[in-house]
């Protein structure tokens, strides 16, 4: 299981420190979705118009009193983190040592209605060799209003592993 030890890197969000083209597609459409508005309306969104970004998002539910839950999650996301794709709370989902985390992020974004980037290392062992395992990846949060009488926000969250 990849354990992720270090402080996560927040960076500017803009074209320029999204090095994934991928992302770097989902976060124009999203602008192109704002346009004027403060925050684009989710009823907008089209993922035919994003679908190379579909295995790697996570899209969550922002209650209005506070608690998120997992809606929907790609297929890379399930097989690298292990997370299952039924509805879930938070806490179902993450383990502890990262569960505090992946709350403050998701807070931010619910508070600021502005999209979130930040950078972060897994480290992690496995068994058949000695030398401890390192990925970088970039998660690219972008908030969607919707109207719901408890829901105050879809957060689509993309997750890029650097190469």
């Amino acid at each position: 299981m990849a354990e992720t030890i270090d402080i996560p890197k927040v960076l500017e969000v803009s074209e320029l420190n999204i090095r994934s083209i991928v992302q770097a597609n989902l976060y124009r459409y999203w602008l192109q979705l704002k346009a004027d508005k403060d925050t684009p309306d989710w009823q907008d969104f089209d993922p035919c118009v994003v679908r190379e970004s579909l295995p790697d998002i996570m899209l969550y539910d922002a209650y209005k009193d506070g608690n998120f839950f997992v809606c929907i999650t790609g297929e890379n996301c399930r097989e690298n983190f292990g997370i299952p794709s039924k509805r879930s709370p938070l806490d179902d989902v993450f383990p502890a040592r990262v569960l505090g985390d992946v709350k403050n992020r998701l807070t931010h974004v619910l508070n600021s209605n502005k999209p979130h980037l930040v950078q972060k290392n897994m480290n992690w062992k496995i068994e058949a060799s000695p030398e401890e395992q390192k990925k970088a990846y970039t998660v690219l949060f972008l908030p969607f209003r919707i109207e719901h009488p408890q829901i105050k926000l879809k957060i689509l969250n993309s997750i890029y592993f650097h190469r």
